[in-house]
């Protein structure tokens, strides 16, 4: 198999969105949904399906579990672009309860609980160009790989790929470790991309601009930093030049996966050497046709 100019690692799984709650229902209660969507996803399962859906080659390097669902979650992905692990346990489901206020994640632990960073390290083959980069993703729910983070983007870095950072948010939540470790990972990253909520919380600032002057303070010259704020705006940091990109209200029950969409619409146009400032409108642009499309569609327009 040869190796393309994009890697993407991470958590894949099932996902599961009901919803829309006006308010939470009593105990032993029964509550009829309207919305319903069962897929193939997870932050890493969602940019490749993204990038399968654009047309771009890339490599997939994945666990699930052994079983009956972590064989239909395989073959959802083109199976030439993947690479997969089998963990023996159960393959974990991600389930989004949407509610007029908000949404909650819940997910299982199952294989994403017991997936090693073994597993990535030994699938990660040597980069082909320097143009080439590798988007770790959602190892927030992977706490073996998490373990050996800092092991895994030297590696990748080393074997010649430009790393993507791309973590999201510690189930325990931001404290005083998971800031200290998460600083430590994104001193060693390429480009980092993380939604404004989560930067303030790391930088530990009430306002996400100061959070973003801060960050980018301390950012060396070859890194860049992506900041999302919602789904209508995109700040990107490169040298202490800032590019801003904002798009209409995304009108869809169901926007879960918009910011992996984004990563892949964003790194799509940033390989292609577009620049910063195209590439941030063109992860918008994917991202928000594809939330607002059922089945989702990819970078096409429809009437």
């Amino acid at each position: 198999m040869a190796t393309p100019p994009l890697l993407i690692l991470g958590n894949v799984n099932p996902e599961l969105i009901i919803g829309t709650l006006a308010e939470w229902p009593e105990f032993e209660s029964e509550t009829m949904m309207t919305l319903s969507n069962l897929r193939a996803g997870g932050a890493a399962g969602n940019t490749a399906l993204a990038m399968s859906g654009l047309g771009v080659e890339h490599r997939l390097i994945a666990s699930v579990g052994d079983d009956q669902l972590g064989r239909w979650l395989k073959n959802e992905f083109q199976p030439g672009t993947s690479s997969w692990t089998a963990t023996p346990e159960k393959t974990s489901i991600s389930i989004t309860i949407a509610h007029e206020k908000g949404r909650v994640f819940l997910t299982t632990k199952g294989h994403l609980s017991s997936v090693p960073v073994d597993s990535m390290l030994d699938a990660i083959p040597p980069a082909t160009s320097r143009s080439s980069f590798a988007l770790v993703t959602g190892t927030n729910l992977m706490p073996g790989v998490t373990a050996g983070m800092g092991q895994l983007l030297t590696m990748l870095t080393a074997m010649g790929w430009t790393t993507v950072f791309d973590h999201g948010r510690p189930p325990e939540g931001w404290n005083e470790d998971t800031i200290s470790v998460y600083r430590s990972w994104a001193r060693t990253a390429g480009i980092i991309i993380l939604y404004g909520a989560d930067l303030c919380s790391v930088m530990q600032m009430d306002d996400v601009d100061a959070a973003e002057k801060a960050l980018v303070s301390t950012l060396e010259d070859h890194q860049i930093l992506v900041v999302l704020h919602g789904l209508t705006r995109v700040n990107a940091f490169y040298r202490n030049k800032k590019a801003t990109a904002t798009c209409e209200e995304v009108v869809s029950d169901d926007t879960i996966g918009f910011g992996d969409i984004f990563n892949a619409g964003f790194l799509n146009s940033f390989m292609m050497g577009e620049g910063l400032q195209t590439a941030i409108e063109s992860g918008l642009t994917v991202a928000t046709i594809a939330v607002e499309t059922s089945p989702r569609l990819y970078g096409v327009f429809v009437d």
